[in-house]
Order: C-alpha cells, then structure tokens, then sequence
C-alpha cells in the first residue's frame, strides 16, 4: 500500500494504470530463417522428421535447438505437418478397400 501511495504522489494516476511488460528473451530463430523454414516446409519433399529439421538448422544457419523447441516452432507458430506418408501394408489391395468404403454402413 505504501508503494502504491508513493507511486500515486510521484507520477500520479497515469503512473498507477501503466501496466509493464517484463522484457522477453531474443528469438531463438530470427524472422528470416522462420521464412526460410516455412517455404522449405511448404515444397513437396519438406522435412520427414524433427530432427531433419534441427540438423537443417544447424547445418545452413549454425542454430542449435532443442527437439522439443523446433517441435513447438513447426507444429504450432507454423502450423505446419511433417511430409511422411503413413504406413501402408503391402498385403492390402486397393480393390477389397474400395469395396469395402462403398458397401460400409454407418
């Protein structure tokens, strides 16, 4: 309470409803590699794993980063998906399949 009346004598009402923003640590990507990854993300061959990624990183732009961070970086600020196909057996034959999508009933 006393710092609140002091600030209150000092500065005044402006001083009271300043809302402060604690300073936030640099990118550990900057900007321009961020473009670079998301077109890179965006070719049709793009990266089959994180860890392609990271070594990407390290290798053009000597950024190290953990797996976990380029993970949260790709999957959720850029919203992109790694370009690996699902497995498939090598039994299954796409006519039973087709045949089955269209005699299934809900």
């Amino acid at each position: 309470m006393y710092r609140w009346l002091q600030r209150y004598k000092q500065s005044g009402i402006n001083a009271l409803l300043e809302v402060k923003t604690p300073p936030r640590k640099p990118a550990l990507i900057p900007e321009t590699v961020m473009n670079q990854l998301t077109e890179r993300l965006r070719q049709p061959e793009g990266f089959k794993s994180y860890s392609k990624i990271q070594e990407w990183l390290t290798q053009e732009y000597q950024i190290v980063a953990a797996y976990k961070t380029v993970h949260k970086i790709v999957h959720y600020k850029l919203n992109a998906k790694l370009k690996v196909p699902r497995p498939r057996s090598a039994k299954a034959k796409p006519e039973v399949q087709e045949a089955f999508k269209k005699n299934f009933q809900i």
